[in-house]
């Protein structure tokens, strides 16, 4: 590296991206009314990127532990000493071991070998992880999620079952840590630094010049040698202070194993740049089917992503876990090539690395980086993943989730059977049929916590016709007259589609409050509900012949007839009070009727995507309720109207089975 390595000390804290657009704004949302502001900040809640921390915790956790048992036996006896003393006065949150069990049931202690799977993911540095996550109320739930995560995924038998289990446990990690998925929301730290060339010093000097944005490989790097920094105070600490010693050395050394980690997920070595949208599908693909690559060294390597781990993948990075503690531990040891590099890195530039933010910073530390500490890892280095190229280089294939703002277009088809109202002289039901045509706008809400969707959020406008309807009973006034109970008529239909929380529309009624309040608790709400809500039976899950998903409380249609253009006009039995001119009971009405429907469930047997076009085949179940009103008496065959009360049109219900097919196209 000689004299081209410039250091950069750099630490800086910057708001979420929802607080960043709402607080940041208040002159200009200060004149728009609460409702609008609520929108914006619920549209922008839902638009935030979701979790894509590399290797999902029970991943995180295996690598570790299989780096632990298979050290020297000298370095397993330092780590048991260091464990020994950072379990002091906290003995009943650490476990006894450093490695606690297989990870297959709940856990009434947090290992050594959870330490690198909370860090990062779930704590934003290593004096934070140690102060207040260790000791939170919340940790202990998230292990056992991350228990339960790795036992469905051993039992996931196929494709879907997977993606199941890897969104679900997402959506269930968001609700005992509700920081989970916006918490690295100001950089790409996750991630591996696309590369200019096949030059490893070059790629070096890049993750750490002054204006680059935390990588996955300089966070390693950076922590790293923290870790081993403050490691040289270990031989000479009093016996009062090597517990809290001893956690920042653990501490800061599992944060540098988590990004290490992170640079062998295939999701994280693609790429980090595009649009949320891109970043995410990329990042999604990679994981699921993996990256045929090689590391900078030219060694050959097929890496596995988040969730789906292989025994290879564990073996491969779980050598290179141990190959970084053996560094740490031969940093303690006066005299050796680490210890002499960790003696080069003052002891201010040691706590700052204990103390760095890896969630917030937008630029890369680089206080224990130096010209003289950095070629120890070049050897290391060599045998990691060589990252993707650039936006405007030759790169690998880009993939992007149904994620953003789109216009599309929208057709049904519906059978129906209409029940009792207007002047129905039998229960039976009434089968007709209906069409539909609709224009849309919305927001992709697809795959923001894991690799399958939960849906979309939308308002559309669009024409709707229906065939006519008959009176089902035999001895039917208006089958006397061959005339239907409801005429073929068309309307206009409005369609509203919005994920919720707990209760339908909780969102848009929480947010001008929470925008102001608590805009983090906004946030959390609106990824839960994005991703299932609360009681998550409203997630998509997938199937090997397709996708099945609860819509009931996110989507109502109202559709008006004769309220826009011409009111309905058909025969109606008159009350014994009116007066018919023709003399009969039957007489002509005009009238306007609303129609709400609510659909149900949705079975999607087709979902393509390509690009920034999504279509969609999908086959819905649901029922409406329709409300005729403002009955009018009228003229026909050349005789006056009738006179006096107006026959009284009921409430109808109906149930339908829709064949619905959409076309979308993302910015």
């Amino acid at each position: 590296m000689g004299q081209h390595l410039r250091l950069a000390s750099t630490r800086s804290t910057v708001l979420c991206p929802l607080a960043v657009r709402s607080h940041g704004r208040r002159g200009i949302e200060g004149r728009r009314s609460w409702w609008a502001q609520g929108l914006v900040a619920l549209l922008v809640t839902l638009l935030l990127p979701g979790r894509a921390g590399a290797f999902v915790y029970p991943e995180h956790r295996d690598i570790m532990a299989e780096a632990l048992k298979n050290l020297p036996p000298d370095q397993q006896a330092l780590f048991a000493e260091l464990w020994a003393a950072a379990r002091t006065g906290r003995e009943s949150r650490y476990c006894a071991a450093p490695v606690d069990g297989d990870g297959r049931s709940d856990p009434t202690c947090i290992d050594l070998a959870a330490w690198p799977a909370i860090a990062g993911d779930h704590s934003c540095s290593p004096d934070q992880f140690v102060e207040k996550i260790l000791t939170s109320d919340w940790i202990l739930k998230v292990g056992a999620v991350a228990a339960g995560t790795k036992v469905g995924l051993e039992k996931a038998k196929n494709r879907d079952a997977t993606l199941n289990e890897w969104a679900n446990s997402n959506l269930k990690l968001q609700f005992v840590d509700p920081e989970y998925a916006s918490r690295a929301g100001a950089n790409n730290g996750h991630f591996l630094m696309t590369r200019a060339s096949d030059d490893p010093g070059e790629y070096l000097q890049r993750i750490f010049a002054p204006d680059a944005e935390p990588s996955a490989i300089a966070l390693y790097i950076y922590y790293h040698l923290g870790a081993m920094a403050l490691a040289q105070g270990w031989p000479t600490a009093d016996a009062s202070a090597r517990p809290e010693l001893a956690r920042r050395i653990l501490a800061t050394e599992a944060f540098a194993i988590h990004f290490l980690e992170d640079s062998f997920a295939a999701g994280h070595v693609a790429g980090s740049w595009g649009n949320v949208a891109e970043r995410k599908g990329t990042h999604d693909y990679y994981s699921e089917f993996g990256l045929d690559t090689s590391a900078w060294d030219g060694k050959h390597l097929l890496l596995g992503g988040d969730a789906h781990m292989r025994p290879e993948d564990l073996m491969r990075t779980g050598k290179m876990v141990g190959l970084s503690l053996s560094e740490l531990a031969a940093s303690v040891h006066s005299g050796t090539p680490e210890a002499v590099t960790a003696g080069k890195i003052s002891p201010d530039a040691a706590i700052a690395a204990a103390q760095y933010d890896s969630c917030t910073a937008t630029k890369q530390a680089s206080g224990t980086v130096t010209a003289e500490t950095l070629p120890i890892f070049v050897p290391i280095v060599k045998e990691t993943p060589i990252p993707g190229r650039g936006e405007n280089d030759f790169h690998l294939p880009r993939f992007r989730q149904e994620i953003g703002p789109f216009i599309g277009f929208g057709g049904d088809l519906t059978g129906n059977l209409g029940f009792g109202g207007f002047q129905a002289t039998s229960n039976a039901p009434r089968p007709y049929g209906s069409g539909e045509l609709s224009f849309r706008l919305g927001v992709g809400l697809e795959a923001l916590t894991g690799s399958t969707g939960a849906g979309q959020a939308f308002i559309s406008i669009g024409y709707h016709f229906e065939i006519s309807q008959k009176d089902a009973s035999p001895d039917s006034l208006f089958e006397a007259a061959r005339l239907p109970l409801v005429p073929a008529r068309r309307g206009i239909v409005f369609r509203i589609r919005m994920p919720f929380y707990l209760v339908p529309f909780d969102l848009l009624l929480a947010a001008p409050i929470l925008v102001w309040a608590s805009p983090s608790t906004l946030t959390n709400m609106g990824i839960v509900a994005a991703s299932g809500g609360l009681l998550p039976w409203h997630r998509a899950f997938n199937t090997p012949i397709g996708a099945f998903q609860s819509l009931l409380g996110r989507e109502v249609g109202v559709t008006l007839f004769g309220y826009l253009g011409d009111r309905i006009e058909n025969a109606a039995i008159a009350p014994p009070e009116a007066t018919v001119p023709s003399g009969g009971r039957l007489s002509f009405v005009s009238y306007r009727s609303l129609a709400l429907d609510f659909p149900t469930i949705e079975y999607r047997p087709l979902r393509t995507f390509a690009t920034q076009t999504a279509l969609t085949f999908a086959v819905i179940l649901g029922w409406g309720v329709e409300f005729p009103n403002q009955v009018r008496y009228t003229s026909a065959l050349s005789l006056p109207p009738a006179t006096g009360p107006t026959p009284d049109l009921r409430t109808s219900w109906v149930f339908y089975l829709r064949l619905h097919f959409d076309a979308r196209y993302y910015f």
